[in-house]
């Protein structure tokens, strides 16, 4: 059954077939022609996979981020990171980053960043001369660190998977985030440096006043996240409930505050919404269902005995682990992997003594790095088809964000305090 069902997946995909229905489609053709269970069970399972009060908040946040990018917010942010670094040389690129970095705390989706603060970017960049194939693959980095600083919706994912507290996960992938964030402007310190004659500044001289003025309307979007995260760990709220209140926080800034959403726009905006959740919640019924097939046929036991007596250590482990991850995120999107070959590698870490949010914001943070490499980086698509250039022409210059990723990756796999110690303090 196994076997046709991991050859049914993969000839499916092979063909060009969306990678859900490749698992749906496989899990049903194993199940119809290789095994004695009803065909009732499919739909069971798929159920089951989305029947979780957790799994509500996506859509939540989907609809959230929408609202964001609708209501101006990311526009406001733009405009205060624009104050706050336009006197620097190559400012756009730091520019970029932090605000990319902001609305991640936002949205918490990385496309959501990318195509939010891409479009404002990226036009302005090419007007001031910028090299467009550095700064798309820039934008691409800066749009996935989304999952890592919370809200994220992979985290929740993870979370769900994993069956480990969420909130301590978003308080681990803090530090990852900023991290990535300081080591992307290394790299853009450094490229200005090479071209010193091309960039310029965009402000000639600091405007405390503008400075101030855009900060106060950037305001709302820099406390949102504040809201979010202290209300979890405060106790105040749920993340399905703390994702409402994004929504509502949304609309208010949209509408009432901002007064850049009208009536006759929220239509269009949950449209939106409900497509890209859609998609993230199909992922996860068809790999749930694919996933259940491979746990019931004692899969991930046999792997993780045949593992165990290769690796007998966390580093062992993690080093084998980040090798397949970089692999796997070259090929599949994040939410399909993480439904499928979490549950079969996590009870090896757990084996292992690995902690449960440790391992889950290095996968984060795997499955990011994953979002600017082809062949199908999901914020490079993003990326790319805002500065209308191909992942062709923009690849060489992905290599030193990706090297910068990647460093992080291995600091906070090797060095486990540095996402635990926050967690750790909060939760005394």
């Amino acid at each position: 059954m196994i076997s046709v069902l991991l050859i049914s997946v993969f000839l499916f995909a092979l063909i060009g077939m969306p990678i859900a229905f490749a698992l749906g489609v496989g899990s049903m053709i194993s199940i119809f022609f290789v095994s004695d269970l009803p065909l009732m069970i499919i739909p069971q399972r798929m159920f089951f996979g989305l029947n979780s009060w957790l799994l509500m908040s996506i859509p939540f946040f989907m609809l959230a981020g929408q609202l964001m990018i609708h209501g101006g917010m990311s526009k406001r942010l733009v405009d205060f990171t624009s104050e706050l670094f336009g006197f620097i040389k190559g400012s756009l690129g730091y520019i970029s980053i932090t605000a990319s970095m902001i609305f991640a705390g936002v949205s918490g989706s990385s496309s959501a960043d990318t195509a939010a603060v891409g479009s404002i970017i990226l036009p302005i960049m090419k007007d001031k001369g910028y090299n467009m194939k550095f700064a798309t693959a820039l934008q691409a980095a800066a749009g996935s660190i989304g999952p890592i600083i919370p809200p994220s919706l992979l985290m929740i994912l993870i979370g769900y998977v994993t069956d480990t507290s969420v909130s301590q996960l978003f308080l681990g992938g803090i530090v990852p985030g900023f991290l990535i964030g300081l080591g992307l402007m290394v790299v853009v310190f450094f490229h200005v440096r090479k071209n010193d004659t091309i960039y310029t500044r965009i402000n000639t001289e600091v405007s405390f006043k503008r400075l101030l003025l855009t900060g106060i309307y950037a305001l709302p979007s820099l406390g949102l996240p504040l809201i979010i995260i202290f209300g979890i760990i405060g106790g105040v709220f749920s993340i399905t409930e703390s994702a409402v209140i994004a929504v509502v926080y949304g609309l208010i800034m949209g509408i009432i505050v901002y007064k850049e959403i009208s009536i006759y726009d929220l239509p269009n905006i949950l449209y939106e919404s409900a497509q890209l959740s859609t998609i993230i919640l199909f992922i996860q019924a068809t790999a749930f269902l694919f996933s259940w097939i491979i746990t019931v046929n004692e899969v991930p036991n046999m792997l993780s005995d045949l593992i165990s007596n290769l690796i007998s250590t966390p580093s062992g482990f993690y080093s084998i682990y980040i090798l397949l991850m970089l692999f796997i995120g070259m090929f599949m999107e994040s939410f399909s992997a993480t439904v499928i070959f979490i549950p079969i590698v996590f009870p090896i870490a757990k084996e292992l003594g690995i902690d449960p949010v440790h391992f889950g914001v290095v996968t984060t943070v795997g499955w990011a790095i994953g979002y600017i490499t082809p062949p199908f980086g999901a914020t490079l698509f993003v990326s790319c088809s805002i500065s209308k250039l191909s992942i062709k022409e923009v690849t060489p210059f992905i290599l030193p964000v990706l090297c910068t990723m990647i460093v992080v990756l291995l600091i906070i796999t090797f060095i486990p305090g540095s996402i635990l110690f926050l967690p750790n303090l909060l939760a005394q």
